[in-house]
């Protein structure tokens, strides 16, 4: 009996240890507040910030006021910043742009909710409205953010006039993510606090190699890590959010008469090419451009070849394709059949 009760003393001040260590490193890292972002305006990391129902976010909104709007929608962890080299190259087309942090990601709040696509539908339609920008855009999404510009044009058709979809998540293909110890209720939460950090800069500092620039990329990305509830959002993501389920909004999306623009790399390992049949099957009359030797990093490792395509998909709607019935096209390699350069 007294060796019981050893044992079982042992182990629960393991266990206290443990439940320690996991709060102490959940307040290791100071929540986001005004100062904070006022701080990182002045220091030339951030651009504007909006206070919405569920938090306050970080957009950036650029371009003509008059300008057709563009919503590009990031993915799982890499915030707004992927999409820094697309925004001049629409705003001087005449395009206005509007690229925002999700919730859990960037410098916008962590709010403590599920991390699931009502949250993330619910911020791109405040602050479309609170900016006064209610009118049909064209959305633009990468990865996850693919699958949330599509739920977002199945729930509010009236809101999207053209899809661009870059390498989209959501079509049954489970990431690796779900399956793994993240995935996992407790044990997620403590791994991530105690290791997740590194474990993500890990990730992106292998994914940083294809960037333009290397150094600000991953300076960009670990700014998000110096705040509080990073890693609990990208878990809470992991087990709510339809990564691989959100085949009924693809079809819903995809009985609309408005285009849509597919953008893929051969070479991803992150949401496979083989992917976009199920795509093609739900969204017949997308026009689909898939490039070998590049991977899920073609939105920012190759910005201008991805930017130059929506570019004239978007400009052939402006010349009076929009709302016109567009016939499905399937580009196995781009325009005039030169293979893409490879993957570095």
């Amino acid at each position: 009996m007294a060796i019981l009760k050893g044992v079982a003393a042992i182990v629960a001040a393991i266990l206290l240890i443990l439940l320690v260590f996991y709060w102490a490193a959940g307040r290791a890292k100071p929540a986001l507040d005004a100062n904070l972002r006022e701080a990182l305006q002045k220091q030339g990391f951030a651009h504007a910030f909006i206070e919405l129902p569920d938090g306050t976010v970080h957009y950036r909104l650029e371009g003509p006021a008059n300008g057709p709007l563009v919503v590009l929608i990031h993915g799982f962890s890499l915030p707004s910043f992927v999409f820094n080299d697309y925004v001049k190259p629409l705003t001087d087309a005449g395009y206005r742009v509007l690229t925002f942090d999700n919730y859990g990601r960037g410098l916008s709040d962590r709010p403590a909710v599920d991390y699931d696509a009502n949250l993330t539908d619910r911020l791109i339609l405040n602050l479309t409205d609170k900016l006064g920008l209610a009118a049909p855009a064209h959305f633009v999404g990468y990865s996850m953010g693919g699958t949330a510009a599509v739920i977002f044009a199945a729930r509010h058709p009236e809101r999207v006039r053209s899809l661009t979809l870059i390498a989209p998540a959501g079509l049954g293909v489970t990431p690796k993510l779900k399956d793994g110890i993240l995935a996992r209720p407790i044990i997620g939460e403590w791994v991530s606090r105690m290791f997740g950090l590194r474990i993500f800069h890990d990730i992106a500092a292998d994914e940083a190699k294809s960037a333009p620039d290397p150094v600000r990329f991953l300076a960009d990305f670990d700014r998000q890590m110096d705040y509080r509830g990073y890693g609990d959002a990208l878990v809470s993501t992991i087990r709510h959010y339809p990564l691989d389920s959100a085949q009924v909004d693809y079809a819903e999306a995809g009985r609309s008469e408005r285009p849509v623009l597919v953008v893929w790399g051969e070479a991803d390992e992150t949401v496979p090419f083989s992917t976009s049949k199920k795509l093609m099957a739900l969204m017949p009359r997308a026009q689909l451009h898939s490039y070998p030797g590049l991977g899920h990093n073609i939105a920012f490792s190759r910005a201008s070849l991805v930017s130059g395509l929506i570019l004239d998909f978007l400009g052939g709607q402006q010349g009076g394709a929009a709302g016109t019935k567009s016939s499905m096209r399937i580009e196995a390699r781009p325009s005039g059949g030169a293979a893409a350069p490879a993957q570095r």
